[in-house]
């Protein structure tokens, strides 16, 4: 990672503080997610309403909630190159696909699946490439003090995503008036309404996730590298690099050789002709 190019200020934060840095983060990268991101949420939709159509209504809206890590992977890909100064295009989003699809997949299929941590643990999978038992070390040494907050994160993300779901849904029924509970209910024997209905239910849940998971991702990804900065002294090593370039720079070079007197007495003449 060049920590020299890295657009946040780079200090130990509270693991809230973190999270919340993680929101700031997606609101300035958000340009940079929003076309890829579109592209695959796109895709996936597509495919699950053509299963809905063809009568696989629970297999359609249950795809949509288990490929979430796919999601997250590929966001996590696009935020980790961003927030250090290297803003990837779509074209360069999919054409290194293979990196970040594998740990989707991988964790979707695992038991990581239904970890509470699972933003993140997600860093670990796809940026260092852990596993066996250097994973299980790694996720031990970060979860000692974060990794509450961590589930606190994506207990907080289930409930936004059920408040803007059921947002989305009473729009629905402002906009449309006659989808009563009645109107509802009447129309459950019929094969057809069914099949709108959970088309509908799927188009809803894909919104709330394109609106949702960018942020969830990106404040797991603050909490990870606050963690890291901890532990590793990111912060000191920055300061450091700033101090040896400094210390690189032509005008600090002019001083070196110098009589100290005579840069006292440079300095008392500058002083002198300001006054």
């Amino acid at each position: 990672m060049q920590l020299d190019k890295i657009i946040i200020t780079l200090r130990q934060r509270s693991p809230w503080e973190a999270m919340d840095l993680g929101v700031m983060v997606m609101r300035k990268l958000w340009p940079v997610i929003l076309f890829p991101w579109l592209i695959l949420m796109s895709g996936v939709l597509c495919f699950v309403i053509f299963a809905e159509y063809q009568g696989y209504w629970y297999f359609g809206s249950i795809f949509l909630w288990l490929i979430k890590p796919v999601y997250e992977s590929m966001i996590l890909h696009i935020i980790s190159r961003g927030i250090f100064g290297e803003y990837l295009s779509a074209s360069d989003v999919y054409s290194s696909m293979g990196e970040w699809l594998k740990t989707g997949l991988r964790t979707t299929f695992f038991f990581w699946r239904l970890s509470p941590s699972r933003s993140f643990n997600m860093p670990v999978n796809l940026l260092e490439g852990l596993t066996g038992s250097k994973r299980k070390k790694r996720l031990e040494s970060l979860h000692r003090v974060a990794g509450s907050h961590s589930m606190g994160l994506t207990i907080i993300g289930v409930h936004f995503e059920y408040v803007v779901l059921m947002t989305l849904y009473v729009l629905l029924f402002f906009i449309a008036p006659d989808t009563t509970v009645e109107y509802f209910n009447s129309i459950v024997e019929d094969s057809n309404d069914q099949t709108l209905w959970f088309v509908i239910g799927s188009i809803l849940y894909a919104i709330t996730l394109f609106i949702l998971e960018p942020f969830y991702v990106a404040s797991g990804f603050m909490l990870y590298l606050n963690r890291r900065t901890q532990l590793e002294g990111w912060d000191i090593e920055l300061d450091f690099k700033k101090l040896a370039q400094r210390l690189n720079d032509p005008h600090f070079q002019s001083y070196k050789g110098r009589d100290r007197n005579e840069i006292d007495q440079q300095v008392i003449d500058t002083g002198n002709a300001r006054d």
